[in-house]
């Protein structure tokens, strides 16, 4: 650990800890910077002045005990000894009483501070990770950011190689408070941590870390996608995803994946709502299980397959097909009218008249 890098011993920490033990064990405590000045006290009036006794141990880093008082010189019994953060001396803990009583207690205040000072430091340290994330993603999501500045922070932040960006929309009932997972920091690296933004939450993470599936509930709208090394494409993957965000209906559930197409879902998202409604009308007369059995068709290799997704005979499949097609007056058998009528039940979707993803 570099100079910089060692972290110090603030007043405020150190006198809270005083004002915890000091009533507890009935003993005067001082607590000492690095230079010796006495920076939390059982007695205030002592706070700021220079602990002369505490020099020694500082310059020797050994425990001194003084086993008789000296009035004359404004000593008590008692011990000081060295305070190490990281194997470092940058404090001393002054304890009055009998060396042979008060030493063990004098050990157990300064394993308290070095707790709380790691615990203090591992806090700063999330909470930097977690701000740079917000940075790289907010860069990333803005749309306004040249590449070469993301790339830099990219850098900065050790992510490289292929990077995977995720989103998650947390599904309705969740607080936040019940999803510790979401809270976790990312290591630095490998991924950033969760971040919300759009009201979602964000991740970026390198191809070899798992991915966020491993954190999602079945009711939460989740979407992930290929990795990708280059900055430009990874702009124009959030902005995909960003606006997809927009149209939350249009991202499918846990598990729904199957029957949903990202470039059709895409074209919706990005059609004016004015729009939809016009859109949508190939598929107006079209009910929930009509509307989910066009979709399955589109999505998989043959009838049989389709058939066995939803579950019915190829017989009753073949049935429900034509009656789709009287439906809406289209031929399902050819691709571009089956794509036109894909796109209304997309447009319905995202009027909220049907629920399928």
């Amino acid at each position: 650990m570099s100079e910089m890098e060692q972290p110090r011993l603030a007043s405020a920490l150190a006198q809270k800890v005083v004002d915890t033990i000091s009533p507890t064990i009935n003993r005067h405590v001082n607590i000492m910077n690095e230079h010796g000045i006495i920076i939390a006290s059982s007695d205030s009036s002592r706070i700021g002045t220079l602990h002369a006794g505490s020099l020694e141990v500082l310059r020797d880093q050994r425990v001194i005990r003084v086993t008789h008082g000296d009035e004359t010189a404004g000593t008590q019994p008692g011990v000081n000894l060295p305070l190490k953060i990281n194997d470092r001396v940058c404090g001393v803990i002054g304890l009055t009483g009998a060396p042979h009583e008060v030493e063990p207690l004098a050990d157990l205040i300064a394993l308290t501070v070095q707790l709380l000072v790691a615990q203090e430091r591992e806090h700063s340290r999330s909470a930097r990770r977690a701000a740079e994330a917000r940075d790289i993603l907010s860069a990333l999501l803005a749309g306004n950011v040249a590449p070469e500045i993301i790339g830099r922070m990219l850098q900065a932040h050790g992510l490289s190689g292929h990077l995977h960006l995720e989103v998650c929309l947390v599904g309705k009932g969740q607080a936040a408070g019940q999803e510790p997972v979401f809270e976790q920091p990312g290591t630095q690296g490998v991924s950033t941590s969760w971040v919300t933004l759009f009201g979602a939450r964000w991740r970026l993470r390198k191809a070899s870390e798992d991915h966020g599936q491993n954190v999602v509930e079945p009711n939460d709208r989740y979407l992930g996608g290929p990795g990708m090394a280059d900055v430009g494409e990874l702009l124009a993957r959030a902005e995909v995803l960003r606006t997809l965000v927009a149209r939350p209906e249009l991202i499918p559930l846990q598990g729904h994946h199957d029957l949903w197409t990202e470039d059709i879902a895409v074209a919706i998202a990005r059609t004016p709502v004015s729009n939809l409604k016009y859109l949508a009308i190939p598929a107006q007369e079209l009910n929930q299980e009509q509307a989910k059995t066009l979709l399955v068709v589109a999505s998989v290799a043959s009838m049989s397959q389709a058939a066995e997704v939803l579950h019915i005979h190829r017989n009753t499949l073949m049935q429900r097909l034509e009656r789709i097609g009287q439906v809406t007056g289209v031929d399902t058998r050819l691709t571009s009218e089956s794509l036109r009528l894909q796109h209304a039940i997309y447009a319905r979707v995202a009027l909220g008249q049907l629920q399928i993803f």
